[in-house]
């Protein structure tokens, strides 16, 4: 238990993400300049500009994920702050990536409608996400925190459930992997007793 305790542990499962995140980009940002490396939707009328703007989205969120990775791993967190940083994280990674990927499907493609749902969704969803992360950091507690707390364990029981399923893909079967591994390691902080007194879950 000391090797999960130890919250730079995680920084090995966020550089393993990282390079993931980055190895899709690389990837896909690849098969703007050839035919074979990507397999594009049949809705996509321009794949060069397509595959650059959501390989540039991924690029940025492995730069983000390799940032935590870094910070965990170079200095002593608690857990909270690990909880905290991962879920800012989140919320840029959302909030960009569903920036890239608006623009790649409205640009890109002849569903236009469908990109700005796609893109206001995301906005506010990472918008949400980073508005917790904050809250989680602000020391205060009370029933919002309470309310933080249950969300952000059932979004982990979630990802642990999505991540323990069969994968289509050699790709998808490495970022289940690496889901599962961050949803154990994050279940494991948020229901650590220092980690619930912090956010008011316990008294």
């Amino acid at each position: 238990m000391i090797f999960f305790k130890d919250t730079r542990s995680i920084g090995v499962v966020f550089w393993a993400v990282t390079v993931l995140l980055g190895f899709n980009a690389v990837m896909v940002l690849l098969g703007a300049f050839t035919d074979d490396m990507v397999e594009l939707p049949d809705y996509v009328t321009d794949a060069k500009m397509y595959c650059l703007l959501i390989g540039i989205g991924s690029l940025i969120s492995a730069l983000l994920y390799a940032l935590i990775a870094h910070r965990v791993m170079s200095k002593k967190m608690t857990m909270l702050e690990v909880l905290r940083s991962y879920v800012l994280t989140i919320g840029m990674c959302t909030v960009i990536g569903g920036a890239f990927a608006g623009a790649a499907i409205y640009l890109c493609t002849n569903m236009e409608d469908a990109a700005l749902i796609a893109t206001i969704v995301s906005l506010v969803l990472g918008i949400f996400i980073l508005l917790m992360g904050f809250a989680i950091g602000n020391g205060k507690k009370g029933f919002i925190k309470k309310v933080i707390w249950f969300i952000l364990v059932i979004a982990f029981i979630v990802m642990f459930v999505n991540a323990v399923l069969p994968a289509d893909n050699f790709w998808q079967f490495a970022q289940h992997i690496a889901n599962v591994l961050i949803a154990f390691f994050m279940l494991l902080f948020i229901v650590d007793e220092e980690v619930r007194i912090d956010m008011g879950a316990k008294y």
